[in-house]
């Protein structure tokens, strides 16, 4: 009981389909649906074992002996239930440093008052840039695409909640859904994204982020190894096991950068200039010499602005960029690492590991393996 409806759904379903494969044969009984299908009841049906969204009665699963593993959307722990979940917050935690990274001082959210999973989000996206010093304004709602009054009013509420937000501002939203919204909502109010207002959602569906205008930026979540772990613990229960965890977490990957927030919220024309040579060079090596000339200043005068804007240096915000760029090619391509070092002035692979280790806190064979298992 998972829907298809959306990416996070279709790859836990992916991730416990292979492990099936792998270690099978399992038959499934599942139908195509979207979130609002999954509390159709099964009593009376003969199964040995249940993968289920945890907004169906999981209760009466577990109530009838019948191993269970639940996929949950911020709900309190089931006893004898394996929870499977998302890094909540590393979620919020990552979107922060995202938008900080890219110099704004003005910080919004935008959340699902019915999904607990949003205050965990907006919790950790909090205190991530309190932490630097700054505030965040947040919204609430119940918004549900229904058409009704009561959703005209939410949009009403949220186009002013909007409009009075200091400018720039980043915004995130709780899931992708919320963020198309709020792109829209932001051009019935007159607003521009990302200029006005640079938006980022969560799951990275490639669907709903492609038919936002302009495209979503989103954070991915690793739901295809969630699901492969989650098929191996009801695996370890069909047989009279304990599983080697009852909590499963969806890990955190890459703030995949669309129009919505591709943008630099820094006041400083010299600052600005720095930071588009640094991102139109992240595919090979530069000096921080190079970096001044093309901004205008000299290098301790750059230097100083940086820290004042950015509260890093120059060096740091170019290994950032450029493991990022590396990141892409080894995550999104199948060049040999020897030909991406090639490609982005490494003199060897080796160098090439040792710099994306250092930056990334894991070997690019190791990002490749957990990429390519999504």
């Amino acid at each position: 009981m998972i829907e298809s409806s959306r990416e996070s759904g279709r790859k836990l379903i992916s991730g416990i389909a292979d492990y099936a494969r792998h270690f099978g044969p399992w038959h499934f009984d599942w139908q195509p649906q979207g979130v609002r299908g999954l509390t159709v009841p099964m009593d009376g049906q003969p199964y040995d074992g249940i993968l289920v969204r945890d907004l169906a009665d999981v209760r009466q699963f577990v109530d009838a002996g019948i191993p269970t593993v639940a996929f949950t959307y911020g709900k309190q722990r089931i006893a004898d239930t394996v929870m499977v979940n998302a890094d909540d917050r590393g979620i919020g935690e990552a979107v922060a440093l995202h938008f900080l990274q890219r110099g704004f001082r003005n910080f919004a959210f935008c959340g699902q008052a019915n999904m607990a999973a949003s205050a965990k989000r907006a919790e950790c996206y909090v205190s991530t840039l309190k932490a630097s010093g700054f505030d965040v304004n947040q919204f609430w709602t119940n918004y549900r695409s229904t058409g009704t009054k009561k959703d005209q009013r939410e949009a009403e509420a949220a186009i002013e909640w909007l409009r009075s937000l200091p400018k720039p501002v980043a915004l995130m939203t709780a899931n992708d859904d919320l963020g198309q919204r709020i792109v829209q909502l932001c051009q019935s109010g007159g607003l521009r994204v990302p200029d006005d207002c640079a938006v980022v959602g969560v799951d990275n569906d490639p669907v709903v982020c492609g038919v936002c205008d302009p495209p979503l930026s989103s954070i991915a979540l690793d739901q295809y190894q969630a699901g492969y772990r989650a098929a191996a613990a009801l695996d370890r229960m069909l047989r009279g096991e304990a599983p080697e965890a009852w909590e499963i977490t969806a890990e955190v990957g890459e703030v995949v950068v669309r129009e919505s927030s591709d943008i630099f919220a820094i006041d400083d024309p010299a600052v600005s200039k720095a930071l588009r040579f640094i991102q139109a060079n992240a595919h090979r090596p530069i000096s921080v010499d190079d970096i001044a000339q093309a901004s205008g200043l000299f290098r301790r005068g750059l230097e100083r602005r940086f820290k004042e804007h950015l509260s890093q240096s120059i060096q740091q915000r170019c290994r950032e960029v450029q493991a990022s760029h590396l990141a892409k090619l080894i995550g999104e391509s199948n060049l040999s690492l020897e030909a991406i070092a090639e490609q982005c002035g490494f003199s060897e692979a080796s160098h090439l590991t040792c710099f994306f280790a250092s930056v990334r806190g894991e070997t690019p064979s190791a990002y490749r393996k957990r990429c390519s298992s999504g």
